[in-house]
C-alpha cells in the first residue's frame, strides 16, 4: 500500500496532504464539496500562532504562556503549531500577506495571523489549493483531488482500513491508508444527528456552520470501531451577525473576532459592557445569558480603521450598519448618549449579535494522528486530523484562531504519522521543489524528428482523437466553452469564469487586492460562487483598465462548438438531472442551469422546497412564486452553469409577487420611532385609496385566481384597519353601556342603501360590508392558493403551516361569530335616539354618546346588547372567544412580520423593525380590546334594557 487517501478538503486535509507530499508519498483527496478548501476557507478572524516568524519580525516574544498555563497539555501544540503555521505560509508563499493581530482570548498578546484586506481563511486555503493542483494537474500519479466526491463507507481487511468507497457519478474505490479531515458536526441538528445526540441543549440554537459539518467523518470512523471524546463540548461563538430581514433564521454568519481585538465593544441592550471582549469564546457567551438582549458589536470608524476592508465588507452585506455618531446609535437604541462617551462624535459600527454553535472540540479520539478503538489501540491504516478529531484542551480551543492552529498543526503531525506507516519518515524535498519541477515541460519533438516508434504512437493518439466538428453557422457573437477557459490557467495567461462571463485577468493578478493566490486558485474554472460572496457589485466595471471581456460561456455560434439543438445551450437536461443531490443541487429555471447548493440552507422559503426540484425543470412553479430579479438578486448564492438544450424558455413570472420596486435603504430622511410612524401611516393611506398604486384589492392582479400575494397583502391591510376600527367601537360600547352598542349595530343597519350600487332598495348589506366580504374573500382564496401551491410539500415540524392553521382557525370562528350576531334571527327590538346624518354623534362623545343622541331621531334599532349577554354569561362561550382570539392575535403578527419588509409596502429598511413592533404593539391592544368585551359580559352584572319592542 503506498498510497495515503484523505477524506476532507479543508485545512486539515490540505496541510496533511503538504506534509505526504514533501515525504514522497502519493495522495488522494476526496472532497464532497465542489471546490477544496472547506469551512476554513471562510474563516475572518486568522490562525493563532504564539512565537511565529512574523512576531518576532516585529520584535514580539511569545511563548504561549497564558494558554498552556491553564492547560499544560496545550503545550506541544501551542509550541509545534506556530512552527507548523510558519512552514504552511511559506510553502504556500503568502506570509507577506499576512499581519499580526491582537484578538480575544489571548489577553493582551497580538499573535493572531489575519490579513490587511481579504479574508485569511480564504488567503491561505487558496494559496496551498493552488500549489497542491499544480502538483495534480503535472503529476496525477503522485496527486489525485477528487471533488464533489462523498465517501460512504471505509473499506476494511479484518481489522484494517485499506481503502475508502465513495460516491461520484458512481461508486467507486480508492485503496490506501485513510486519513480522515472532514471537520466537526455543528451544522446537522437533525434528529437523527450527533448533536441531538451529545448536545441536545444546542439544538434551538443558532449555528455559524453549514451543512459540510455534519458528522459524516466520525460516522464513517465509528463504523470501524474508532472511540470519540469529549463529544458534548461545542463550543459556542459569542457573536454571530444578526442581519435585519434574516433573524429567525438559523444559519448565521460570523462576525469577526478582528473587530473585536481592534477596539470593538460588546454591549447589552442597555448600551452596557458586561463582560471583557477580550475573554475567550465560551466565557463571553456565558455572560450574555445572564445579561439583557438584544447584544451588538460596536467600534467607531476610527478604531476600525486597521479592519477597514472587513468592516466594509460587512456593511455591504447589511451585517453591520454605519452611524452618523454615537448619538444616532443610541437613540435608535432608545437609551441615553453618555453610555458612548468614550467612543467620541464621529461616525460608529454596529452589529447585532447573539451566541451561535461553532466548533466541535470533541470527536474521533487519536493518538499521534492515529485513530485509536474502543479499547486504545491504533486501528491500522486510519489517521484523523482537524475538528473531526478531539482537542485535549478545551479552555484554548475557545480562544480565537487557536481551531485554525489545531487543524494546521494535527493535519501536519497526521500526514507525519501516515507518511511514517507508508515507510517515509522523513522529508525529502520541499514542496515548492515538487511545484517547480512539474511546471517545467519536456520540450515536444518536431514529427521529423521522431523516432518510428514515437511517430506510431503520436498517429494512435491522433486517432484516438474524435472527429472535428463541422463549423456552425455565425449565430451571434462567439461563443466560450469551459474547455476554453481551462486551457488558460497560468499566471501569464490567466483566464476565469464570473457570472456567465469568461474574463482575462492575467495584468490584474499583480495588483489584485485581496493577493494574487485569490485569484490563481481559479484560474480556468468558475469563481462565481467566490465572486461573488466577497465583492461589491460593479468590480468587474470598475477595474476594467484590468480586465479583458472574452465573451458569453456557451453564447453565440461564432468561433465555439457546433450550435446546440434548439433551445440553445451547451447543457442538456440530462446532464442537469445528474445533479440532483443537496450538497450537489442543480435546477432548471428559464432556460439557464442553476447550481442552488449553496442557496438551500438560507432559502427563505426553506430546504424542502427547492429539494423537490433537484435535477429538474422548476421554471413553472419557480415563476409562480418568485418575483422578477429573484436569480440576479441572490447572485452570491447561485451559480448559473449555462444555458439548457430544450429546456422552457424564459417566461415572465405569473405570479409571487407585485413589481413594486424595493424598499428604499436607510431611514427615508426621517429617523426615529416619529419616521416609521410616518411611513406606516403614509403607506397604508396609499394601499386604501386612489393614490400609489391603484384602488384598493380591485387592482392586484388576482381578477383571474393566481398565488399573486399582491391581493392578500392589499387585503390583509383593509382587514387590519377595519378590525382596528371594529375592536375600538366594541370597546367603546362596552364602556357606553346598552344603547351605545345597540346604537352601533343600528349605524351599519342604516347605511344599508349604500349596498347594491344604491340601485336596490331594502338591500341587506351596505358597501362596507359588501367591500369587507370581498377584501375577505380575495384574502382567503389566495392565501388558500399559495398554500397549495407552496405549502402543500412541507411537513407541520417546518413552520411553514402557521399562517394557513390559525388562518382556518381564525375563517371558522368568524363564521361562529356572524351567525352568534350578524345573521341571528331571533332579535328582540328597542326604540333608540341616534344622530342624524352623518350618523356620528361628534358633539356628544365627551358625553359618552358617539352612537346615540338623547335628541336625535327615534328609531327601531335590533337589541344587540340582550344577545351579547346571553352568549357571554355561557363560561365555555367565553373560553371558546378568547381561545380564537388568541389565534387570530398570532395570525395578525405573523402575517405582519410578513407584510412591513414586502416592496409594496414601502418601508425604508431601517424602519421597518420599528414597525413591526408598532404592528404587534397594535394585536395586543386589538386583544386587549375585543377580549375584555367578554369577560366583562361574564362577570358584571347586566344593565336594564328600556324600550325593548319584541320582535
Amino acid at each position: 500500500m503506498s498510497k495515503v487517501v484523505i477524506v476532507g478538503g479543508g485545512l486539515a486535509g490540505l496541510s496533511a496532504a503538504c506534509e505526504l507530499l514533501e515525504r514522497g508519498c502519493s495522495v488522494t483527496i476526496l472532497e464532497k464539496s465542489h471546490n477544496l478548501g472547506g469551512n476554513s476557507s471562510k474563516a475572518t478572524t486568522g490562525i493563532a500562532a504564539p512565537g511565529c516568524e512574523l512576531q518576532k519580525a516585529q520584535g514580539i516574544t511569545d511563548t504561549g504562556a497564558d494558554l498552556t498555563s491553564a492547560e499544560p497539555i496545550a503545550k506541544e501544540m501551542v509550541q509545534q503549531g506556530a512552527k507548523d503555521v510558519d512552514w504552511l505560509l511559506n510553502l504556500a508563499g503568502c506570509k507577506d500577506e499576512m499581519v499580526v493581530r491582537l484578538t480575544p482570548g489571548h489577553g493582551k498578546v497580538a499573535r493572531t495571523l489575519g490579513t490587511k484586506d481579504h479574508f485569511p481563511g480564504a488567503v491561505v486555503t487558496y494559496a496551498v489549493m493552488h500549489q497542491l493542483e499544480t502538483i495534480a494537474k503535472a503529476k496525477p500519479e503522485k496527486l489525485k483531488i477528487v471533488t464533489s466526491a462523498t465517501v460512504t463507507k471505509l473499506l476494511t481487511e479484518g481489522t484494517k482500513v485499506v481503502g475508502a468507497e465513495y460516491q461520484a457519478g458512481g461508486t467507486q474505490k480508492e485503496m490506501g491508508l485513510v486519513l480522515i479531515a472532514t471537520g466537526g458536526f455543528a451544522g446537522d441538528t437533525s434528529p437523527a444527528s450527533l448533536m441531538a445526540k451529545w448536545a441536545p441543549q444546542l439544538l434551538q440554537v443558532p449555528t455559524t456552520s453549514d451543512e459540510r459539518t455534519n458528522g459524516d467523518g466520525i460516522t464513517l470512523a465509528t463504523d470501524v470501531k474508532a472511540a470519540t471524546q469529549n463529544m458534548n463540548m461545542v463550543s459556542v461563538y459569542p457573536t454571530s451577525a444578526i442581519i435585519p430581514g434574516m433573524e429567525t433564521e438559523k444559519f448565521k454568519i460570523v462576525l469577526s473576532d478582528a473587530i473585536v481585538g481592534a477596539g470593538g465593544k460588546l454591549i447589552n441592550a442597555d448600551g452596557a459592557q458586561f463582560v471583557s471582549e477580550l475573554e475567550i469564546a465560551q466565557t463571553r457567551a456565558d455572560a450574555m445569558a445572564k445579561s439583557k438582549a438584544p447584544f451588538r458589536i460596536v467600534i467607531s470608524e476610527k478604531d476600525a480603521e486597521p479592519v477597514k476592508w472587513l468592516c466594509d465588507f460587512y456593511v455591504s452585506r447589511n451585517v453591520m450598519k454605519k452611524y452618523s455618531s454615537p448619538t444616532a446609535l443610541a437613540n435608535e437604541m432608545k437609551i441615553h448618549s453618555t453610555q458612548f462617551s468614550s467612543m467620541g462624535s464621529g461616525p460608529v459600527l454596529a452589529a447585532m449579535v447573539t451566541p451561535a454553535t461553532y466548533t466541535c472540540a470533541g470527536g474521533l479520539a487519536t493518538d499521534q494522528g492515529q485513530v485509536l478503538s474502543g479499547t486504545g489501540q491504533p486501528i491500522q491504516g486510519l489517521f484523523a486530523a482537524g475538528e473531526v478529531t478531539s482537542c485535549p484542551c478545551p479552555r484554548a480551543w475557545s480562544a480565537s484562531g487557536v481551531p485554525l492552529l489545531y487543524s494546521i498543526y494535527t493535519g501536519r503531525q497526521a500526514g507525519a504519522s501516515a507518511g511514517a506507516a507508508l515507510g517515509a519518515k522523513a522529508k525529502v524535498m520541499e514542496l515548492s521543489s515538487v511545484a517547480s519541477a512539474v511546471e517545467a515541460k519536456k520540450p515536444e519533438k518536431k514529427v521529423e524528428d521522431m523516432t518510428r516508434d514515437e511517430l506510431l504512437t503520436y498517429c494512435k493518439e491522433l486517432e484516438s482523437r474524435p472527429a472535428a466538428a463541422a463549423p456552425a453557422a455565425a449565430a451571434g457573437p462567439p461563443g466560450v466553452t469551459m474547455e476554453e477557459v481551462a486551457k488558460h490557467n497560468k499566471k501569464d495567461d490567466a483566464w476565469l469564469v464570473v457570472n456567465g462571463e469568461a474574463i482575462d485577468v492575467t495584468k490584474w493578478i499583480a495588483i489584485h487586492p485581496g493577493g494574487e493566490q485569490a485569484i490563481m486558485a481559479y484560474l480556468g474554472k468558475d469563481a462565481t460562487e467566490d465572486w461573488n460572496m466577497i465583492h461589491k457589485k460593479g468590480t468587474v466595471e470598475k477595474n476594467a483598465q484590468h480586465l479583458k471581456m472574452m465573451g458569453k460561456i456557451g453564447a453565440g455560434g461564432g468561433g465555439a462548438a457546433a450550435a446546440p439543438a434548439a433551445g440553445g445551450g451547451g447543457l442538456t437536461p440530462d446532464d442537469v438531472a445528474k445533479h440532483n443531490k443537496k450538497d450537489d443541487a442543480w435546477i432548471i429555471v428559464n432556460g439557464d442551469a442553476l447550481d442552488v447548493t449553496k442557496w438551500i440552507p438560507i432559502h427563505p422559503g426553506g430546504e424542502q422546497a427547492i429539494m423537490a426540484y433537484l435535477g429538474k425543470d422548476a421554471t413553472e412553479d419557480w415563476n409562480m412564486i418568485h418575483k422578477r430579479g429573484t436569480v440576479e438578486k441572490n447572485m452570491q448564492h447561485l451559480k448559473n452553469m449555462g444555458k439548457v438544450s430544450g429546456a422552457a424558455a424564459a417566461a415572465a413570472p405569473a405570479g409571487g409577487g407585485d413589481d413594486s420596486p424595493p424598499p428604499p435603504d436607510g431611514n427615508g430622511g426621517i429617523p426615529g420611532i416619529i419616521g416609521a410612524c410616518i411611513f406606516l401611516l403614509w403607506n397604508v393611506v396609499k394601499m386604501l385609496t386612489f393614490a400609489g398604486w391603484s384602488v384598493g384589492i380591485f387592482f392586484t392582479g388576482n381578477i383571474k385566481l393566481d398565488n399573486n400575494r399582491m391581493g392578500t397583502m392589499k387585503s390583509a391591510v383593509f382587514l387590519i384597519t377595519f378590525t382596528i376600527v371594529h375592536a375600538l367601537g366594541n370597546f367603546v360600547d362596552m364602556l357606553g353601556g346598552p344603547d351605545e352598542l345597540n346604537g352601533e349595530g343600528y349605524l351599519f343597519d342604516r347605511i344599508h342603501w349604500t349596498g347594491g350600487l344604491g340601485l336596490v332598495k331594502d338591500f341587506p348589506f351596505s358597501v362596507v360590508e359588501e367591500y369587507l366580504a370581498l377584501a375577505l374573500l380575495l384574502h382567503v382564496s389566495v392565501a388558500l392558493k399559495r398554500s397549495y401551491d407552496i405549502t402543500i410539500g412541507y411537513t407541520l415540524a417546518t413552520g411553514r403551516w402557521n399562517m394557513l392553521l390559525s388562518g382556518l382557525v381564525v375563517l371558522t370562528f368568524l363564521t361562529k361569530h356572524l351567525q352568534d350576531f350578524r345573521f341571528y334571527p331571533d332579535y328582540d327590538y328597542v326604540e333608540l335616539n341616534v344622530p342624524a346624518f352623518p350618523y356620528i354623534n361628534v358633539r356628544g362623545m365627551l358625553q359618552g354618546h358617539v352612537f346615540t343622541d338623547p335628541h336625535g331621531l327615534t328609531v327601531k334599532a335590533r337589541d344587540l346588547y340582550s344577545r351579547e349577554v346571553a352568549l357571554f354569561k355561557d363560561l365555555n362561550t367565553v373560553l371558546i372567544y378568547t381561545l380564537c382570539l388568541i389565534l387570530f392575535v398570532t395570525h395578525l403578527c405573523l402575517g405582519w412580520k410578513k407584510l412591513v419588509p414586502a416592496d409594496m409596502m414601502q418601508i425604508p429598511r431601517d424602519h421597518q423593525q420599528t414597525v413591526i413592533y408598532i404592528g404587534w404593539l397594535a394585536a395586543f391592544a386589538i386583544a386587549f380590546m375585543y377580549g375584555s368585551v367578554p369577560w366583562y359580559v361574564y362577570f358584571a352584572k347586566p344593565a336594564v334594557v328600556d324600550n325593548i319592542i319584541k320582535a
